[in-house]
């Protein structure tokens, strides 16, 4: 039974998080109110020992906590602003009086105050006694310290050292029961670092691993021995103590790879419930930032210990400090956030709406996105002049757009996103997926995002209404997902299967046949054991490879009572796929669009996922390439929205937006924050669909649509 149960388990073990309470809801000010923000986050400290302070610095500093400031952070239309307050545990008493007079100004006029603490690091240099008196150091495989960066008096903590965790609880405590702030921006909030460069590997963290792998499978030593091939539980170590690489860079089937994976996700979410629960009882209308860098490309579960999923659970507000803001490049590719925006589950993302060297529509545009893809929600306006870009530079363009904005509010309330499709990156098949998965993912994402196919990204449960449900390639998934999957199917639902999905069960093994073998054609085979199959039997003059191993050509379709399935044997060829890892073995975490791309057989794929649709998507938008859209329904109206984004230098014409509506009850409007757009729809209704033509669209418009039986 227990073999059954940890064979079928999702990623994080919440059997380890059952001594902790679960009574945080989201504050009502974050789900209810815009959110746009400006930041002052680097103390005066933390500016000078790393070199960065200005020649009037004092100057500076002292007008980050005046009334004119917090009149000015109003000014540009921002509804909180957050201050340097932590940074590794040092507070500077000079500064914290400033901290205190600058909460009274925010409480006067009515400015949401959030403060900044970073807990991942402690000051070595301010802090030499408590290390010679405590153990609280993050050490590497080889026993050393390590630091952020080239900063080495930053020091890298360990949080499965409990005096960590109470100086953390402490800090929280005096934010909110001395300062009463709105919101804990918590930044590098992570367990255990990042592999390859600075992950733990502390005495601390063996001792709980050990304690951890004894709680899932000491008790019963036959299933211990199915999984490990033997029962020594206190001999297993770590992985990544001496190999080189130091992480697996295919597929995680190694399970002492895979139970390690676990234990860091299992133990970031004890330590995301530890702090947000805290935080709730001193006072639960305090919102939460946090910053563990959400990861499209990369593996965030092997690397740093966390998936979207369980992370989102525990904060409001996700960080995101990629590089892919919202613009088509010199290649013509369409960079956008819809990923990150879709990922960072039931909690809003925060961006970094501008970059001063980029003319005014830019920064429209990053705003309109945002409002877009994040239900309105625009976050970060700039800094302060002493901290970072100033964020009074176009502070015009910045009000008139959140003028706009809360002038239309009520749109922008109680939504819920039109997923047809829906991209399943399951939390523990893409934990331990290869980096082919990924690229299969996005490239698949990417069709759908330039198409304006109405578009859901999950790791956990799939939304009720989905019509499509798309596997990007997922080997690892186990029977009891098997199973679920395969219901959908027999119910109605469709289905996309690309590659190797469902080949292994939970634990990585190989099957006889596919998993989902119930809903596939019979004439989808297993991948063979050899990968590309001119090579299969090449010694055989007889046998040929193409039958060994299937056609990667062909793509199946297959009807299973009334729902539909296609079969892609590869979507995105390994060739393609540059090294994760740079030449000292590190992960290269550079700027990377390899996979920001439509796949080859792209048109191809737009055939099969018509087919899969019925040919009656929610909503079908025609539009220049380049144009974004995203969807919401308003639970409480009835009302469908379709936001468009025009990510070109310049205005875009003549755009239609089909939708599913009743003849005679189809009515359309449109918002726009631009000046100059036409605001003129011209709407037809046909049958059951309905049709809205917009003239001209500049940066951004929002079409509204109510139908009859929107309010059933």
């Amino acid at each position: 039974m227990k073999n059954n149960l940890l064979l079928n388990e999702p990623l994080v073990d919440w059997r380890f998080l059952d001594d902790l309470p679960q009574r945080r809801r989201r504050p009502a000010w974050v789900t209810n109110e815009p959110i746009a923000c400006v930041g002052a986050w680097e103390t005066l400290f933390h500016r000078r020992r790393t070199g960065q302070a200005q020649v009037n610095d004092e100057e500076l500093y002292a007008y980050e906590h005046t009334e004119k400031f917090v009149k000015e952070v109003l000014g540009v239309g921002a509804t909180a602003l957050i201050t340097a307050y932590d940074k590794n545990y040092f507070v500077d008493e000079e500064e914290f009086a400033l901290k205190k007079q600058l909460a009274a100004h925010c409480k006067r006029h009515g400015l949401k105050l959030g403060v900044y603490l970073r807990a991942d690091q402690i000051y070595s240099e301010t802090f030499a006694d408590r290390l010679q008196r405590e153990d609280l150091l993050a050490r590497d495989a080889r026993g050393q310290a390590t630091a952020y960066g080239n900063q080495e008096w930053r020091k890298n903590v360990c949080f499965h050292k409990p005096n960590n965790l109470a100086a953390f609880k402490a800090s929280i405590r005096r934010a909110i029961t001395e300062l009463g702030v709105d919101l804990l921006h918590l930044d590098g909030f992570e367990v255990g670092g990042t592999e390859t460069v600075n992950a733990c590997r502390c005495d601390a963290c063996r001792r709980d691993f050990t304690a951890f792998l004894q709680r899932r499978w000491g008790d019963d030593p036959r299933a211990c021995k199915r999984r490990f091939g033997h029962t020594h539980l206190e001999g297993i170590e770590p992985p990544g103590l001496s190999a080189v690489p130091s992480i697996p860079s295919g597929r995680v089937v190694d399970p002492v790879w895979q139970e390690w994976i676990r234990f860091r996700c299992t133990w970031t979410a004890r330590v995301g419930r530890l702090v947000s629960e805290h935080a709730h009882a001193l006072n639960p209308n305090v919102a939460i930032l946090g910053n563990n860098a959400l990861a499209v490309r990369e593996n965030a579960a092997l690397l740093c210990g966390y998936d979207s999923d369980s992370y989102c659970r525990h904060v409001d507000i996700m960080c995101n400090e990629d590089g892919f803001h919202a613009h088509l490049d010199d290649a013509g590719r369409v960079i956008q956030r819809a990923r990150q925006h879709k990922l960072a589950t039931g909690a809003f993302l925060f961006n970094y709406m501008h970059n001063p060297a980029l003319p005014a529509r830019d920064l429209r545009r990053q705003m309109a996105h945002a409002a877009a893809f994040n239900a309105g929600r625009v976050t970060c306006l700039g800094h302060a002049p002493g901290c970072y870009a100033d964020f009074r530079l176009a502070g015009d363009v910045k009000r008139r757009f959140l003028d706009w904005l809360h002038r239309h509010w009520e749109h922008y309330q109680n939504l819920e996103t039109i997923a047809d499709v829906t991209v399943w990156r399951e939390a523990r098949a893409m934990a331990l997926a290869e980096p082919l998965t990924y690229a299969t993912a996005m490239q698949c994402e990417q069709l759908l995002i330039e198409d304006r196919t109405p578009l859901h990204i999950v790791a956990g449960d799939w939304p009720a209404d989905t019509r499509v449900l798309v596997l990007p390639d997922l080997a690892f998934l186990d029977d009891a997902q098997c199973d679920r999957v395969t219901k959908f199917v027999q119910a109605g639902g469709n289905l996309l299967v690309i590659g190797q999905t469902s080949t292994l069960d939970g634990w990585g093994r190989r099957r006889g046949d596919f998993g989902l073998r119930p809903v596939l054609p019979d004439a989808v085979r297993m991948p063979g054991l050899v990968f590309d199959q001119h090579a299969a039997h090449a010694n055989d003059p007889i046998a040929a490879g193409q039958a060994a191993l299937g056609d990667k050509l062909h793509w199946a379709r297959h009807q299973v009572g009334a729902g539909r399935v296609v079969y892609i044997p590869e979507l995105v060829a390994p060739s393609t796929q540059p090294s994760l890892l740079n030449a000292d073995h590190t992960y290269n975490f550079g700027l990377d669009l390899t996979n920001w791309r439509v796949p080859e057989r792209a048109d191809e794929l737009r055939k099969a996922l018509a087919w899969l649709l019925g040919g009656r998507p929610t909503f079908a938008v025609r539009a220049k390439r380049g144009v974004l859209a995203n969807y919401y329904r308003q639970r409480d109206t009835g009302r469908l929205y379709a936001h468009l984004v025009n990510l070109h230098e310049k205005p875009v014409g003549r755009i239609t937006v089909g939708v599913a509506a009743e003849e005679k009850t189809f009515r359309a409007s449109v918002l726009t924050p631009d000046r100059d757009a036409a605001r003129k729809l011209t709407c037809r209704a046909s049958g059951e669909r309905g049709t809205v033509t917009l003239e001209n669209l500049d940066v951004y418009a929002v079409i509204v649509i109510e139908t009859a039986n929107g309010r059933q």
